[in-house]
């Protein structure tokens, strides 16, 4: 199926970027209570979400010994 636009469209297509990392920095942290969310900001991966909604709400305080734990379950 084709779909014909009625005027040309510019569009950015991103290639895949792939890294091979041995560590990973984290610059910041940002916990977002209203929206059940929190958020590494790294220096090798950019921005990665940690936990939201019911893992937020299952995490409770988090430690930084968590905030370890679940990056390293989400990139071993």
């Amino acid at each position: 199926m084709n779909i014909t636009l009625n005027t040309p469209k510019e569009i950015v297509v991103i290639a895949e970027k792939v890294k091979i990392i041995n560590q990973i920095t984290i610059n910041r942290m940002v916990d977002m209570p209203s929206q059940k969310k929190v958020f590494a900001f790294t220096k090798e991966i950019g921005q990665v979400m940690l936990w939201e909604d019911a893992e937020y709400d299952a995490i409770g305080q988090w430690t930084d010994q968590d905030v370890i734990d679940k990056l390293t379950e989400l990139y071993s």
